[in-house]
């Protein structure tokens, strides 16, 4: 059975994909496409480390400016639309690239353009069991090369919005939204790595570290091919 939460989040993309997208929803129910997208996506709050999630008291407040059913958001969506098939789990996949080189002008909350579906399987043995803070961004560049392509998918955990160890993370910069590697000295120097070697790394200062906002941490990629 499906939380509150999860129902909020389905009964929010439905209203999204009526009016034209999160932008022209939080224009008719006068809330910020940012406030919504977190609702959407369940993005940890940075005090708390919790999914954020739309209160009750908002749903009936927008139930009332849509004119909709008092209670029509407590309804768990009976369509098709949101089910994954049997044996399959669905992750959102957001309008948004990040750059493996030069950086995006993204909005730091993207707007959620569909849902879109794995083997659960493949989801568990290279994500793991925790999944309800992963969504899927599309990688653009070749500056992460090898490890993964223009165009590959990348899945992101957005409840790991700090650096946590080394690895690949999904930041914002004042060149836009950017994938790279980070590494931490003992200094507090932060490293920004790309995995192709013919570009260069860069070294922010301890002082130099809020120039950047970490926005999550790919777990897994998934290879997508063209012909």
């Amino acid at each position: 059975m499906k939380t509150i939460e999860e129902t909020y989040r389905e009964r929010l993309l439905m209203l999204s994909k009526q009016y034209g997208g999160q932008t022209g929803l939080s224009k008719r129910i006068d809330k910020s496409p940012a406030q919504i997208s977190q609702w959407v996506n369940g993005s940890a709050d940075s005090k708390t480390g919790k999914a954020r999630s739309m209160k009750s008291d908002t749903a009936r407040e927008i139930e009332g400016v849509l004119g909709l059913p008092r209670g029509w958001f407590d309804q768990p969506v009976k369509t098709t639309d949101t089910t994954p098939q049997e044996g399959f789990i669905q992750f959102t996949l957001l309008d948004v690239k990040a750059a493996a080189g030069n950086g995006f002008d993204n909005s730091d909350f993207p707007e959620s353009v569909q849902l879109v579906e794995v083997s659960e399987k493949w989801a568990r043995n290279n994500i793991g069991n925790n999944l309800k803070s992963i969504s899927i961004i599309t990688a653009s560049g070749d500056s992460m090369q090898p490890t993964f392509n223009s165009g590959d998918w990348l899945f992101v955990d957005q409840a790991i919005n700090f650096y946590e160890e080394d690895g690949v993370y999904v930041f914002m910069s004042s060149s836009g939204l950017k994938v790279k590697r980070l590494q931490k000295f003992v200094s507090g120097e932060l490293k920004i790595i790309s995995d192709n070697q013919k570009y260069k790394s860069e070294v922010l200062k301890d002082n130099e570290l809020n120039s950047i906002k970490i926005c999550g941490k790919v777990v897994a990629t998934l290879r997508v091919e063209r012909i």
